[in-house]
């Protein structure tokens, strides 16, 4: 299969930046990296949506940037955690600015996206706990934010689905607050990348594994803690209790195996899970603006968020499409 125009242009920007030795942990080479990685992920994006209320806030000590739609009080809350391999990224750049201000619309919500510390200069579990902090914190305050305090979700792309998953694992491990979906997409769940994808490189790949297995080492501290569970959700000895998940992979992303594996172990501890498959893609394309797929990959995420909150509000169990 060959791989449509604008996807292959995108997988050409990976492997460009990929194939240049850098050093990310010589702090000049890191900052030009995240300069630009922020420079082409806005490239990649849309715009705001007109009526979006896009406002900062510090929630215990975490910036988060809200985004609010026009409506009423009393709205569902969706914590969403950016990606960039636990380096790149931010919540305040406005490089999300279109693609959280349309997920608020479509799926009737307050959008927060948090802006978690990252590695190499903060390694775990700083980030995770960050994205946890933010996440108990707006809702400790839900009268103040305007939030249906009985109503949240967690998602995230990447990095930030890994984010994503690991909040709803420490939410169920200390009784936090229930949380009615977890939208997982594109996600690294197992971070020692020992899957059969990783291992065999094939079409679309938008990384090997050794680069992968370097670049996510910087999230930790040693080579042990790639099966803490709060580093590899995957590696989580039990999933019973879980919130629900949908997880959307791209065909030709490695991480689909991963991905996969871990919704068949979430629905055999009894949790509602389904994994989604978007044909033709690859690692990121979801965010290209002008490629119909990923409008329509964008479009049904948005639209499993808003079921998920409208089923919550209504006292009712969520219902996931079937997998595809």
């Amino acid at each position: 299969m060959e791989l449509a125009a604008p996807v292959r242009a995108l997988l050409e920007r990976y492997q460009s930046m990929a194939g240049g030795g850098l050093n990310l942990d010589d702090p000049d080479v890191l900052a030009m990296i995240r300069t630009i990685a922020i420079q082409k992920d806005l490239d990649l994006s849309d715009g705001p949506v007109d009526g979006v209320e896009i406002s900062d806030v510090v929630i215990d000590e975490v910036p988060v940037r809200l985004y609010r739609p026009p409506a009423g009080g009393g709205l569902p809350l969706h914590v969403y955690f950016h990606g960039g391999g636990f380096i790149l990224g931010s919540a305040l750049t406005g490089e999300l600015d279109g693609l959280l201000s349309r997920r608020a619309l479509d799926a009737g919500c307050l959008v927060a996206s948090v802006e978690y510390r990252l590695a190499p200069e903060h390694r775990f579990p700083a980030g995770v706990n960050d994205c946890y902090a933010a996440f108990t914190g707006l809702l400790a305050d839900a009268e103040r934010y305007g939030i249906a305090r009985e109503v949240v979700t967690v998602g995230g792309g990447s990095a930030g689905g890994n984010l994503a998953a690991v909040v709803a694992l420490m939410a169920r491990d200390v009784s936090g607050p229930r949380i009615a979906l977890q939208l997982i997409e594109i996600a690294g769940l197992d971070l020692t990348d020992s899957s059969r994808a990783w291992r065999n490189p094939g079409l679309g790949h938008d990384s090997t594994r050794e680069a992968d297995v370097a670049w996510n080492d910087r999230h930790i501290s040693s080579p042990a803690e790639r099966v803490h569970p709060y580093v590899s959700p995957f590696f989580a000895p039990n999933l019973e209790g879980v919130a629900p998940a949908f997880v959307i992979n791209a065909e030709f992303d490695p991480r689909r195996d991963e991905c996969e594996a871990y919704v068949a172990r979430l629905r055999d501890a009894g949790v509602h899970a389904v994994s989604r498959t978007m044909a033709g893609h690859i690692h990121g394309s979801s965010v290209l603006p002008d490629w119909q797929p990923a409008r329509d990959w964008r479009a049904e995420a948005n639209a499993v968020l808003a079921s998920a909150h409208q089923a919550a509000l209504a006292g009712r169990p969520v219902e996931l499409p079937a997998a595809a």
